[in-house]
Parts: structure tokens; sequence; C-alpha cells
């Protein structure tokens, strides 16, 4: 077999198909460390039942909602991946040699992601109670996948494993709650895409990232247990719309002597870097010009310094492309999430907001790289290119640059978020044999062990070592 030949029996189905069902019901489980053997017996028993990208090749069309009037079998979907702690538990013999993932969500938030919320406070993942396990039961049918949601958190608390985090999400059409269009860049993965020319082993583990490297994965893995699985990173992001659009109107008003027509919506398209339809936002485009074709083949190398879209627009900071300082070969991220909440027209006081997946092979050099270097600098893609205002963190007033008709005019948030993080976790979405070995003995001899050890202490020198950003 060569090293692009994907299995896709074996990789689970949002990694590289994506779900993209209409309702996704949340699951976070705890485990009750006494009965790790059940909980480990639990999981061996559920991989039958775990989707595979052939599973969601074979059953997208028919997964699809049908026209009104139609009729249609519930079709239904789970994805399951093990927290970073948890996995080392109930697999001795796995030490990933990502210092994000073995560090954790928790201790690596503060610093790698700028999150500086307290984790006692967190709606998942919280420091009482850790996400051991996380599930996603995605449907086209809602009673369908409540019901499954049901069945798994019964038999997993027969288990030891309590059920701390549900939550339902469901799909805005293709928007997120700013009413935006979200997941329209993705890569195109290589062995998968028909066009595809990002290496797969950026997104599942055992495959090759560049042609001809022989696959990727680190080592401390002498069961060969992480092949055919991926990172996954889940982060629960919740979003005051109303205050962002508030924000945007009355900063529009106030930037009016420098910008005359300015309005609310073309600076949340500023921000942002593309209109509501997906366009690519300029500030000389005044509104929203509806849905383009190739509407993601366009880089920056005719707008260098910023004039058109901003250096700091979000899309320049989260999907760096050609242009100044621009880094093109950043490892991307396959991006999975979904929006919670009801929509704010509906129930203005709700909780609302992105339940933010994404699946990498690398957390430290994909997700945190991303986010630490790009998103939340001010120095990327250019020195003076300011923060990303929508969704970038920073202990100081965060600002941005953007060039008008009458010259460049700064943007300050004034102190505010409209995007808060509210828990999440790093997990393993193993492949589906992985999953039945998860009761398979641990290696024999004692070299593993050592280079565990060490391992582990060079990640807590990391830690130990990390600087604020």
């Amino acid at each position: 077999m060569s090293a692009i030949d994907l299995e896709f029996n074996e990789i689970q189905g949002n990694i590289l198909g994506g779900f993209n069902t209409n309702v996704e019901v949340l699951i976070g489980l705890t485990a009750d460390r006494s009965r790790t053997s059940d909980a480990a017996r639990w999981l061996v028993d559920l991989a039958p039942d775990v989707t595979s990208v052939a599973d969601v090749q074979e059953q997208r069309n028919a997964i699809k909602p049908l026209a009104r009037g139609g009729r249609q079998l519930p079709i239904t979907w789970l994805c399951v991946s093990v927290g970073s702690e948890y996995l080392g538990i109930l697999r001795e013999d796995l030490f990933v040699r990502d210092e994000a993932f073995m560090g954790g969500f928790r201790k690596r938030a503060p610093t790698a992601l700028g999150d500086r919320t307290d984790p006692n406070s967190w709606v998942v993942g919280s420091t009482g109670a850790p996400l051991d396990v996380f599930l996603i039961v995605a449907s086209n049918d809602e009673p369908a996948a409540q019901q499954w949601a049901d069945q798994l958190i019964a038999s997993a608390a027969a288990k030891g494993l309590r059920p701390t985090y549900r939550e339902t999400a469901r799909r805005i059409d293709d928007l997120e709650h700013f009413g935006f269009r979200d997941g329209i860049s993705q890569p195109a993965v290589r062995g998968f895409d028909a066009k595809g020319d990002v290496g797969p082993g950026y997104f599942v583990f055992g495959y090759e990232r560049d042609p001809g490297d022989g696959g990727y994965t680190p080592s401390g893995d002498p069961s060969n247990f992480l092949r055919n699985g991926s990172f996954l990173v889940f982060r629960r992001l919740s979003q005051d719309v109303r205050a962002f659009r508030d924000f945007c109107a009355s900063k529009a008003a106030s930037l009016v002597g420098d910008w005359p027509g300015l309005t609310g919506q073309h600076l949340e398209a500023l921000l942002v870097g593309r209109w509501p339809s997906g366009a690519l936002a300029s500030s000389s485009i005044f509104s929203d010009p509806g849905r383009q074709p190739n509407e993601n083949a366009f880089n920056f190398l005719d707008d260098m310094a910023g004039r058109n879209c901003p250096l700091g627009a979000h899309i320049r900071k989260v999907n760096p492309r050609d242009g100044p300082r621009d880094e093109v070969n950043v490892p991307r991220l396959l991006r999975r999430g979904i929006p919670f909440g009801p929509v704010v027209e509906e129930k203005p006081g709700a909780d609302r907001g992105l339940a933010f997946i994404s699946f990498q092979t690398s957390i430290k050099d994909q997700l945190e790289f991303l986010t630490g270097k790009w998103m939340n600098s001010r120095l990327r893609p250019g020195p003076d290119a300011g923060h990303d205002l929508l969704v970038g963190r920073s202990t100081t007033t965060r600002s941005l640059r953007i060039s008008g008709p009458q010259g460049p005019v700064q943007v300050s948030d004034d102190g505010l978020q409209w995007i808060v993080p509210t828990g999440g976790g790093y997990l393993f979405a193993p492949g589906r044999s992985a999953l039945r070995r998860m009761l398979d003995p641990l290696p024999a001899g004692v070299s593993w062990r050592l280079q565990k050890a060490v391992s582990l202490a060079v990640n807590g020198l990391f830690e130990m070592l990390a600087i604020e950003r």
C-alpha cells in the first residue's frame, strides 16, 4: 500500500468527509478513574457504530434533505474522540510528541490560545468535569439524533462515564450567528478531494505530508495506535451578536468625518474580510455584491498593503494567502464547526455561538500556530496589520488599521469582546481499528516507558518556560 492510499473504512467520517448535517448533538463525558477498564470496553464495543469516511461517501446523497413533501429514512452518524489526559490513562504506552496535546487544553489555553477565561466557569471541559470522551451524533433527523444520544449516554453511564455536557447544534443554512457564510475555504486533501494539493498527513496520522516522505506519525507510538486517527480540537465560542453589530454601527458613525458613507454592515465585512455572501470585502465596495463564481480563487498579490481588504481582517489571519510576509505553506486545518443556540431574531437573550471543531495531526504547529502567531498577533501578515478584532485575543486594547477613501483609519475595540471562549478540549479521534484495540495488552519491554518519561519531562519543561503572548 502506498502512503496516499487512504483507508476510508478506518478513518472517521467527520475528519475527511465532514458530516455537514443539519443537526449535531454534542456530548461530553467525564470518566470515573476507578473504572478505566469498563470505559475501555465501552469504547471497544462502540467501534462498529463509528461512522467512517466510506460511510459518509456512500450515504452523503441519502442524508441530504429532500424537497418539500419528500420522504426520507433517518440516517445518523457518529464521531468519537478521547481527551488527551484520559487517553494517557487508557493507553499508557501512547505518548505523542506534540507538546500541545500532551499538555492538554486547560493548561495551554491561557498562553497558546490567549484564552484567560476561568476554567472553573467553562460550560464544557471545566476543571471539575474534564472532557474525557467527546461524541458527535449527527443526523438529517433531530428526533433520531436525540434518541441515539440518549442511548449512548445511558450505556456510557453504566460504564462509569457520566454526562457533563450536552448541546444540540443546528445549521443556519451555511451561516454563523453574525450572519456570514462559514466554511467556504477548506484545504483540498490529496488522495481524497478531486484536486487535492495538501498532504493527508497534515490531517490523518500514517500518511504523507509531502510526496515521498513515508507517512507522518510522531514517535512514541509503539503499538501503531495513531494510524488513521487525528487530533480533534473543540472550542465552544459564545457570540454576542447584538454587541458586535451595535459596535460596528457606532464605530462607523464615529468615523463619518474620515469616511463619508461608511455603514456598520460595511465595517462588519471589513473586519471579517468577506461580505455575508462570502464575497471578498474591499474598502471600495460599499455593499454586498452577492455570491461570486470562483469565490475562493483569489490572493492578495495585488493588495500588498491592505488598501482593499485590511491586513488584519479575519480571513487574512486564519487563512494566509499570497501577500506581504504571508506564509502560504502554513499547515491548514479541516474545520467542522457548527452553530449552537437560536438565531438572535428568535431569542435575543439566549446563549449562542459556534462549536468550533478542527482536525489536524499537530495541534501545536497547526491550530496553536495559526491562533498564536497569526490570529492573536498584531504583526501578521505585516507590521501594520493590527489585531483580528473578530476572534483575536490580546492583553491590550486591540486595534485594526483600515484604508479609507481619505486615508487610513484606526479602529479600536474599546476593550470589548464579541466572542467569549466557554471551554473545550484537545482530543484524539482514533481509527476504527484503534478503538477495537483499546483493551490490547501493553507492549513488552521497558524502552517505551523510558522514552515516555523523557518525553513527559521535556513537555513539562516547555510548560514551565512558556511565555504568555
